[in-house]
């Protein structure tokens, strides 16, 4: 099974490779921010951790409305 993985890899041209660890890299760093802008908007605007759940909660369906509407 690794070995058709590996063949499969092995199809795609450079750019695209490098197209797709820079989309990982970019969402990383994106997901890894959440815990920060939790901490941040408790401490500068003086709300609770369920405020900023249900703010994270919004932010999520409005990501998924807006990727099935275009």
């Amino acid at each position: 099974m690794l070995g058709k993985i590996k063949n499969t890899y092995k199809g795609y041209p450079s750019t695209f490779k490098v197209l797709v660890f820079a989309s990982f890299i970019d969402m990383l760093g994106g997901f890894l921010l959440y815990p920060f802008f939790a901490l941040y908007i408790t401490e500068r605007f003086g709300v609770g951790m369920t405020e900023v759940g249900f703010l994270f909660a919004v932010f999520g369906a409005g990501n998924i409305f807006g990727s099935t509407v275009g």
